[in-house]
């Protein structure tokens, strides 16, 4: 069976961050059921949890995620802040 993009991307995410389908469902708010629908292709997850999703993936996984959802990750990166790793935009 093939699995879908963004039914291996969720599976990604999941074991990346070390969690159960259990764990990963009482974070997103969702039941066990509907994580095991995500990653087995029957279902994709609503943009909703894509957004979710997004906000815990690391920087490249982040995008697709929020792209998926249908946000303009290219208007994001026109008015988001540049800075370099480990230099912060906050001034004392």
């Amino acid at each position: 069976m093939v699995t879908s993009e963004w039914a291996q991307r969720v599976i990604n995410l999941r074991e990346q961050m070390g969690l159960s389908q259990v764990q990963f469902a009482k974070l997103l708010a969702v039941t066990q059921g509907a994580v095991s629908r995500w990653e087995s292709g029957v279902k994709q997850p609503s943009a909703e949890h894509l957004l979710q999703m997004g906000n815990l993936a690391d920087e490249n996984e982040c995008l697709w995620f929020w792209r998926r959802a249908g946000v303009d990750v290219k208007r994001i990166a026109a008015v988001a802040p540049r800075t370099s790793p480990g230099k912060s935009t906050h001034k004392a």
